[in-house]
């Protein structure tokens, strides 16, 4: 039961950077986009408290899953038990 729990306890820590990883490369990919070519320039200043609203939902949940990562399922605490 104790190796269950391990592996449990390190795929949810891959879980995390990954998801950490992967929407933060999609989340600046698609502001990317949007800025250059989706929103056209004259309109920028409408929409840009919109945008502001979902880069911080959207980097605010991978810092939180970094937060989670690094509080609750160290490396070292996996590794000991």
């Amino acid at each position: 039961m104790n190796t269950n729990k391990k592996n449990v306890q390190k795929a949810v820590r891959f879980a995390l950077l990954f998801y950490a990883i992967f929407i933060g490369l999609s989340g600046t990919i698609m502001f990317s986009v949007l800025l250059l070519w989706v929103i056209p320039k004259d309109q920028l200043s409408n929409v840009s408290l919109p945008l502001s609203m979902m880069a911080l939902f959207i980097y605010g949940t991978c810092v939180a899953a970094l937060v989670i990562r690094s509080k609750f399922f160290k490396k070292e605490v996996i590794a000991n038990e």
